[in-house]
C-alpha cells in the first residue's frame, strides 16, 4: 500500500486506553484518522467510561473499519492496555493516550525509521501542551542516532529523561516486546514497561522530529513530582532500577545508574521537605536509606561516596546544610 513516497504496508496497532474522556477523544481520533500511513488497527479500550466516551467510541467504528473498540469494566490504564495487547495483530504496536493528538506524519516517519535502520523500538521528540492549550517543546536535544539497548536505559535510568521513560512517543515491533505487559496498581506503568523492554538486546533508533503532542497536568507522566505522587515515583525508580539489575547488566553502567538512582532520591527527598511535605519527606527518607543500604556497595566516586554516606546517616542536616548553601 504505497501512498505517496510510503514505500511500507506492515500493520501497526495502536492502543487507545480510554475513561471518560469526552472532551478530548475526538481530536485524538481525528488526528490519527488524518494520518499519512492509513494501514492501521485502532484499538480503542473503553476502560467503563460514565460519560459520552463510550457512544464516542462506537460512533467512530462504525464510519472506520480499522477502528476496534472493546468495552469493559473499570480497571485501570495497565488493564486496558493489556487489553489491547491481547487483540493487537500488527507488526508494530503504538500506545496513544485519549488526551493527546498526533502529526499527522507520525505514523509514516516512526515506521520508515523503523524500517531503514531495522529498529525494535523507535522514539521521537514530543510537543507539550499546557492546561490553556500553549504548545511547547520539552527542554530535551534532539537528534536523529541510533543505539542499542545499553543507550536507551542509560537514558532515562541514568540520565533521568523523563521522555525516555513513557511509551506514547515510541513505536515498537511487536515480537520484540512479547511477553511485557503492563504492572496494574502504578501510575507509572510506563517506565516499569520501558525497564522490561530495555533489559532486550535490540536497536533503538532516535529521530528529532517532534511528532506527538501530550497534555501536560497533574496526572501527566511527565510531571511525576506532585505532592499526591512523589513517593509513588520514588518507588517506582527504585524498583525499576532493581529490575533492570535482576538482568545482571554490565557492573560498570549499574554503578552509574545506582549513584545517579540515589541522587535522584536525595533529590526528591530535599524536594518534598522545602515544599513542606513532611509525610511524603519522611516515605522518601526511608526509601532512600533502604536503598542506600542495598546499593552502596556500587556508587561510583569518593566525593559522591562521603556525600550520600552523609545523606544516609543525617539527612535532615544535609538538606538544611544544603538549603543554607543555596540561601
Amino acid at each position: 500500500m504505497a501512498e505517496g513516497n510510503i514505500e511500507y504496508n506492515d500493520l501497526i496497532s495502536v492502543i487507545i486506553p480510554t475513561f471518560n474522556d469526552k472532551k478530548f477523544l475526538p481530536e485524538c481520533l481525528q488526528s490519527i484518522y488524518n494520518q499519512t500511513y492509513k494501514n492501521l488497527q485502532i484499538i480503542l479500550v473503553d476502560d467503563g467510561s460514565t460519560d459520552k466516551t463510550s457512544s464516542i467510541c462506537d460512533n467512530w467504528a462504525k464510519n472506520d473499519q480499522r477502528i476496534q473498540v472493546i468495552h469493559k469494566d473499570r480497571g485501570g490504564v495497565s488493564a486496558a492496555r493489556n487489553a489491547g495487547l491481547h487483540v493487537a495483530k500488527g507488526t508494530y504496536i503504538s500506545f496513544v493516550d485519549a488526551d493527546d493528538y498526533l502529526d499527522s506524519h507520525f505514523y509514516e516517519k516512526m515506521l520508515r525509521a523503523a524500517k531503514e535502520n531495522n529498529g525494535d523500538v523507535v522514539v521521537c521528540f514530543e510537543r507539550l501542551i499546557d492546561k490553556k492549550g500553549n504548545t511547547r517543546i520539552s527542554i530535551w536535544h534532539e537528534m536523529n542516532r541510533v543505539g542499542n539497548n545499553i543507550a536507551f536505559i542509560k537514558e532515562f535510568l541514568a540520565q533521568a529523561n523523563p521522555a525516555s521513560a513513557v511509551i506514547w512517543n515510541k513505536l515498537y515491533r511487536a515480537e520484540f516486546i512479547k511477553g511485557i505487559t503492563f504492572t496494574r496498581g502504578n501510575f507509572l506503568e510506563s517506565m516499569l514497561f520501558n525497564v522490561e523492554v530495555g533489559c532486550r538486546k535490540g536497536t533503538f533508533v532516535w529521530i528529532k522530529d517532534r511528532l506527538y503532542y501530550h497534555r501536560v497536568d497533574d496526572n501527566s507522566d511527565l510531571n511525576p513530582m506532585g505532592q499526591k505522587r512523589i513517593v509513588a515515583t520514588v518507588r517506582t525508580m527504585a524498583k525499576s532500577v532493581d529490575i533492570y539489575d535482576s538482568h545482571k547488566p554490565g557492573y560498570e553502567l549499574m554503578c552509574q545508574i545506582k549513584t545517579k538512582a540515589l541522587w535522584k532520591l536525595e533529590q526528591s527527598y530535599s524536594y518534598c521537605l522545602n515544599n513542606g511535605w513532611i509525610e511524603e519527606g519522611r516515605k522518601v527518607k526511608d526509601i532512600y536509606m533502604r536503598n542506600y543500604d542495598n546499593w552502596k556497595g556500587n556508587i561510583v566516586g569518593t566525593a559522591n561516596r562521603m556525600k550520600l554516606w552523609f545523606i544516609r546517616l543525617m539527612p535532615t542536616i544535609f538538606f538544611l546544610k544544603k538549603k543554607q548553601n543555596s540561601d
